[in-house]
């Protein structure tokens, strides 16, 4: 696996994180929802990135900034469509596919233009799809060859680079289903069917399996945190249990 230099300064990282820096100021106006998702993003990555001795700070400035490729054409995007209609419902499956993946290599163009963030975190967040497939639009074209649909960048070779797949995909997934996330089984399996899927497609091969039962494990515990039932009480002392 090859090593991860840091940026020296880490007090200079954190500006990238500060809610006023101008660049998420935008992202966070433009495209609301790709914004939500990568906060909780960057706050499950610093939480693994602890529980494995990693860079706390690193990881959680590439998950905060992994999407902002989508501030170019944020209505592409279903987080960002707010009830306004899905523009893909009209379009061939192939442009689909190259106006969402394209959000990549569009967010590192934003990166490179208009921060001096470290070649090194556009470096993780090139990979965080590697090359896995687009299976959305995939399932809707009709198309026998899947790998048409796949992203056209390298898979994450590095471990940061590697969380922030898992994690991207696991939050991504549970909000999906939210409903669904209230029982520890769906939790756990959530967790599980995202990687195991992630390794079957070799996305993961520089990744160690203790690392990888790690990450698992505190991301069940973060989604446990999240989705769990808990119980309140109203002024006459009746309980009532919601999520």
């Amino acid at each position: 696996m090859s090593e991860i230099q840091t940026a020296p300064d880490y007090s200079d990282l954190k500006k990238y994180l500060e809610p006023n820096y101008p660049l998420l100021l935008a992202f966070k106006n433009i495209a609301p929802g790709s914004y939500r998702h990568s906060l909780n993003v960057a706050n499950l990555c610093e939480g693994v990135a602890e529980e494995l001795g990693l860079d706390q700070t690193l990881i959680k400035v590439c998950g905060m900034y992994h999407d902002i490729g989508k501030m170019w054409y944020p209505k592409y995007f279903s987080e960002n469509q707010e009830g306004e209609g899905n523009p893909h419902d009209d379009l061939d499956p192939l442009i689909s596919f190259q106006l969402i993946s394209k959000h990549v290599s569009d967010g590192c163009a934003i990166l490179i233009n208009e921060t001096d963030m470290p070649n090194e975190i556009i470096k993780i967040i090139s990979q965080h799809h590697g090359n896995t497939i687009l299976n959305g639009v995939f399932i809707k074209s009709d198309s026998k060859n899947p790998d048409i649909y796949r992203y056209k960048t390298k898979i994450p070779d590095n471990e940061y680079s590697s969380i922030l797949m898992i994690v991207d995909s696991v939050e991504a997934t549970s909000r999906s289903i939210a409903e669904k996330m209230v029982t520890p089984e769906n939790r756990i399996e959530c967790v599980k069917h995202t990687i195991d899927r992630l390794r079957e497609d070799q996305q993961l091969d520089e990744m160690r399996v203790g690392m990888l039962r790690q990450i698992q494990s505190k991301l069940i515990r973060e989604l446990d945190s999240i989705y769990h039932k808990r119980i309140d009480y109203d002024l006459e002392g009746d309980e009532k249990t919601k999520k």
